[in-house]
């Protein structure tokens, strides 16, 4: 695996809240990002609405965008969830976001990830969950991620198997689309062995 795409660095008890890959900015949010966020996401609502169930209640006013945003950069600070934005390398224009959740159980973190319709097929997602995968299997007490998905979400699918994750079990009509619809969900794995095998 190209050792670009995963970081094996070491982090203390949470992960950084800035890591940066050949091409990218994975940044934790802060408030002065909310603007940049709304825009972006106003600007992709039909494709973002395809698959991402929180994009269903989207457009919000800038000032609940604005809460959002401090929100995420609360629950950062505080362990409860790490949030980030995908930026170009200067942090300029905002790609996307991506983030790490303690929702698969206390030795695990689940990871997602969205972009902006003009940014895929670049491979940031992948760039970008790589060094999630690396930040996230660098932290005590951590010994695989997760990554779930829609079957039908083929690009969102090819990022873990691009990066070498596992695909370990297809649930049936565990969840719903966005649009409310029951759908299987894709359960990819990468563990702390396979991760050191690869990188």
């Amino acid at each position: 695996m190209d050792p670009e795409q995963l970081t094996n660095a070491v982090f203390n008890e949470q992960p950084p809240s800035e890591i940066r890959t050949a091409r990218l900015l994975v940044r934790a949010w802060q408030p002065g990002d909310a603007p940049m966020l709304k825009q972006v996401v106003d600007a992709n609502l039909v494709h973002l609405q395809r698959w991402m169930p929180w994009a269903m209640h989207e457009p919000s006013p800038p000032e609940v965008v604005a809460e959002r945003v401090t929100q995420f950069a609360d629950a950062f600070s505080a362990g409860i969830e790490w949030l980030y934005g995908i930026f170009a390398p200067d942090g300029n224009d905002l790609l996307g976001g991506c983030g790490l959740h303690p929702r698969i159980g206390p030795s695990g973190l689940e990871m997602g990830y969205w972009l902006a319709a003009e940014q895929t097929g670049k491979g940031f997602a992948t760039e970008a969950a790589g060094a999630l995968t690396g930040a996230a299997l660098a932290l005590p007490g951590i010994d695989h991620t997760e990554i779930r998905c829609d079957p039908w979400n083929l690009a969102s699918a090819a990022v873990p198997r691009r990066l070498g994750y596992r695909l370990v079990e297809q649930l049936r009509h565990d969840a719903v689309t966005p649009a409310g619809a029951p759908r299987d969900t894709m359960v990819w794995r990468m563990t702390r062995e396979d991760f050191d095998r690869r990188a």
